[in-house]
């Protein structure tokens, strides 16, 4: 198992914010401060102070882990193809690898070769994931996809295509094959001041403890020194009391619905406290309760008129005169009715039958009785005379009996009746006096207890005397709703205000009895500390919080301990860091040209163990930035990455993006060289933009007579770089494959000139020449010169002298010739504005081609077999 898949293992048994920090020290070398401040807030969240983020953990999971080593089965890459939104590679590109040897992919700056490079490291779960893939940022966001890409592989000897996206897992698939990244190994300073040697996953772990640990306990002593609690300053709520035992256990787990009900007081408890207060202050409570039994004797005397003036005119009374006005309204009406009947059994005067008509009558009667004691009304002899008008009533005696019979009837009787009763209760409401008995020395006593009760006593009592006129006179209006409405009646807070006083009158009295009087101190005590915390509540609160906080900080405090961390680091150096180790890097030393430098294995016991430390031979106290250049640091990452895929038994494809960064031109042969020998018995893939190195790698190739392809990329058009081209730029191109350039440019050109070219037309000539003489030159390096120099190189290749042949005076006069010819038409030069020669046609670079061609078979002919 390697070290990456043992700290995968051991991840599972980490707490997920724990995994999470493995997962982003997997991915970059370094953690930034968002990555600090994530981890510390989900270190924090899993021991119960709440993110108001939300962060989640992410555990380590199997897709995060880099490149799998030993495997049964590997992957061979055999093309990259149909790219999607990645930076700004041009639609339909496909890049080819040769299943085993050597690919080389070369790119200027700017031709999309990072792009490529990218996506790969991305697929195949390279070390460095931070360096995300991006679209092509001059299209608007909505046309901005994600990123993606396909790759045509063979597992096992079956083809399969593998998709990638960049927001999904990388295939599984694709993570057997290895890329070079510059931090997959790397030396640091131990706190030993040795320069130590880690092979790759190792820092994790020692990264872990070492710095991502001490970092986030920096945090949290931060926050720790910001919840201490100082406990004196709430020395005031000490005590004997319920809140003074609160405080005095006052810690994390304290309720906070405990303080919540204690610092609330109600009303009750409110005057309570204020009457105990008035007690236990009093100097001679028995005679001020005595006092106040007096104030209540009278304020219930008054409650008791009030009570009675209420009644007199409250809604009851003034309902049951109200139903004896419509009564007698409505027995009148009737009254009204049959006298009207009445009046039409004969022509009578006006009104005869009414009120006023009845009280005549009822006067004509009373004298009868005088005029004839004797005789009962009405006398109706022949001899008898109208009590009215005193004449003969001849013929009227008998309308005298009809009007004497018509006030007999009932319902003249009832309406009378009906009057008379509600003259009887107006006269009775009219009677009664309404005065609650309020005088100066009451309203004076009251003052002292609620200045507004006596006023509103007052403006009470005028309210009931004014409803008590308006109910009289609607007895005679009959409009019963426009009465004064009830408000503002004071009879509760008067009871209440009695109620009160009784209690004070009660503790005066409790309060002259010592025993009772203790009783009283304690009550009131307990009421002073609530009410004391009521004011001091929220700081009450807020230090429970603070409480609450530092006892989860002290459970994150024993998640951050190292010892684990270091243990675990100790255990996978031990297993991790052997003598095979050692020999391999000194072994990939030689081979990349920093033999110079030497690894030593050294132990040391601790705890019964014996650990390996694998050491850069170097004096002590040193730094290796200090005393290394970036050439050579360069070199022991290459040589790290080799040395362990050596020992790992790890079969699949490398790739290499840009391996010689900072490297000279004899490290960049040795680089090569050592690529070209993995390249033997594996894929080996190659990014670069260096040419120098490019050349390296085609003599390596050349030498070891490798299966190889090279790609370079260039621009598709004006928007859209990435565009895969097999073979060599053009300044990197054998002759014969110029030859066969120049010889399509040709005829390319014949089949549109004319005989009168354009502007257009003549550059593509002049830059067709330029190539032409590029190519002479190449011939004569490559051909004449048998390659024995060549200008990338920084050494002679005296091996190939043997078939180097010497020019005849026609082979060179030819030469000349042909570079001539060249030279004039090639834009390099500033051409004569005023000899304006015609550059030549398509029909005369083919016969330069034709007589190039002809002078290179003749030197081959020349050539020693």
């Amino acid at each position: 198992m390697s070290v990456l898949q043992e700290i995968y293992q051991w991840s599972i048994t980490l707490k997920p914010w724990l995994s999470d920090a493995v997962r982003r020290l997997l991915r970059k070398q370094i953690l930034d401060e968002q990555d600090y401040d994530d981890l510390y807030a989900m270190l924090r969240s899993a021991n119960g102070l709440p993110d108001p983020k939300k962060r989640m953990p992410q555990r380590l999971a199997a897709s995060d882990l880099p490149s799998a080593t030993g495997q049964a089965t590997f992957t061979v890459l055999h093309s990259m193809l149909d790219l999607k939104h990645v930076n700004r590679i041009a639609d339909k590109q496909c890049l080819k690898f040769v299943p085993k040897g050597l690919t080389v992919v070369y790119g200027d700056n700017g031709s999309g070769k990072s792009g490529y490079s990218r996506v790969l490291k991305r697929a195949c779960r390279a070390r460095d994931q931070e360096e995300k893939v991006l679209p092509n940022a001059h299209l608007p966001p909505a046309q901005q996809g994600v990123p993606e890409a396909l790759f045509e592989v063979e597992i096992a000897g079956t083809k399969t295509t593998l998709r990638w996206a960049h927001d999904q897992d990388a295939p599984e698939q694709l993570s057997a094959i290895s890329v070079f990244d510059s931090r997959c190994a790397r030396a640091y300073l131990d706190d030993e001041q040795d320069v130590a040697f880690m092979p790759y996953g190792l820092d994790i772990v020692q990264d872990l403890g070492n710095t991502v640990l001490p970092g986030l306990t920096e945090r949290l002593e931060a926050e720790k020194k910001l919840c201490v609690v100082d406990r004196a300053a709430f020395s005031d709520l000490q005590g004997t009391t319920a809140v003074g035992k609160l405080i005095a256990t006052l810690g994390a787990k304290t309720d906070k619905r405990q303080v919540e009900a204690m610092a609330t007081l109600t009303e009750p408890e409110h005057k309570r406290r204020g009457e105990l207060d008035v007690a236990l202050r009093a100097e001679n409570p028995r005679a001020k309760a005595q006092t106040m039994r007096r104030i209540v004797q009278r304020l219930k005397t008054v409650i008791a008129k009030v009570d009675a003036a209420t009644t007199l005119v409250g809604e009851p009374a003034v309902l049951r005169l109200r139903v004896i006005d419509e009564a007698a309204e409505a027995a009148s009406a009737a009254e009204s009715i049959a006298a009207r009947e009445f009046r039409e059994c004969e022509t009578l005067l006006p009104g005869t039958g009414g009120q006023e008509w009845q009280q005549l009558f009822m006067a004509a009667r009373q004298f009868s009785l005088v005029a004839y004691p004797d005789k009962a009304f009405p006398v109706i002899d022949p001899s008898a005379r109208c009590p009215l008008c005193q004449q003969s009533l001849a013929d009227g005696g008998p309308r005298l009996q009809r009007f004497d019979e018509f006030l007999k009837n009932e319902t003249a009787k009832n309406a009378e009746q009906k009057r008379r009763d509600r003259e009887q209760a107006k006269g009775e409401l009219r009677r009664q006096t309404i005065a609650f008995g309020v005088d100066a020395t009451l309203l004076e006593e009251l003052a002292g207890y609620d200045v507004a009760i006596g006023a509103s006593l007052q403006a009470f009592e005028r309210l009931l005397q004014e409803r008590q006129k308006c109910i009289v006179g609607a007895c005679d209006t009959h409009q019963w709703n426009s009465l004064p409405a009830m408000t503002g009646e004071p009879r509760n807070a008067l009871q209440q205000r009695t109620d009160a006083i009784c209690q004070q009158a009660d503790a005066l009295e409790k309060a002259a009895d010592d025993q009772t009087r203790e009783t009283l101190q304690r009550e009131i005590d307990e009421l002073n500390a609530r009410a004391k915390l009521a004011l001091r509540k929220q700081a009450v609160l807020d230090a429970i919080d603070k409480l609450g906080v530092e006892a989860a900080l002290k459970v994150c405090q024993d998640d951050l301990r190292t010892r684990p961390i270091s243990d675990k680091s100790k255990e996978l150096t031990q297993k991790a860091v052997t003598q095979a180790l050692r020999d391999a890097l000194n072994r990939e030393f030689v081979a990349l040209g920093v033999s110079h430098l030497k690894t030593k294995l050294t132990e040391r016991t601790g705890s019964g163990k014996t650990y390996h430390k694998l050491t850069l031979d170097l004096p002590k106290s040193i730094k290796l930035r200090e005393v290394l250049s970036e050439g050579e640091l360069r070199s022991i990452a290459i040589a790290s990455f080799l040395a362990e895929i050596s020992l790992s038994g790890h079969t699949g494809g490398l790739v290499f993006d840009d391996p010689v960064s900072s490297l000279d031109h004899f490290r960049r042969a040795k680089v090569a060289q050592r690529l070209a020998d993995e390249a033997e018995h594996r894929q080996v893939i190659v990014f670069t933009h260096d040419t120098v190195f490019l050349g390296e790698l085609r003599d390596c190739v050349e030498k070891k007579a490798l299966t190889s392809s090279v790609c370079h990329l260039t621009w598709a058009s004006a928007e859209h770089a990435g565009q895969c081209v097999e073979g060599l730029p053009w300044h990197h191109q054998p002759y014969k494959d110029r030859i066969d350039k120049l010889e399509k440019v040709q005829r390319s050109l014949g089949r549109a000139w004319g005989a009168y070219p354009n502007a257009e037309q003549i550059a593509a000539m002049c830059q067709a020449y330029s190539h032409f003489r590029a190519t002479l030159e190449r011939v004569i390096q490559d051909l004449v010169f048998n390659g024995v120099i060549q200008r990338y190189r920084d050494y002679v290749r005296v091996d190939n002298l043997r078939q180097v042949v010497g020019f005849t005076q026609a082979e060179y006069e030819e030469v000349a010739r042909l570079y001539k010819t060249a030279c004039d038409v090639t834009e390099a030069h500033d051409r004569s504005s005023a000899k304006n020669a015609p550059v030549p046609d398509p029909s005369q670079l083919d016969g330069d081609i034709t007589a190039l061609k002809a002078l290179i078979e003749a030197i081959k002919l020349r050539r020693p077999k």
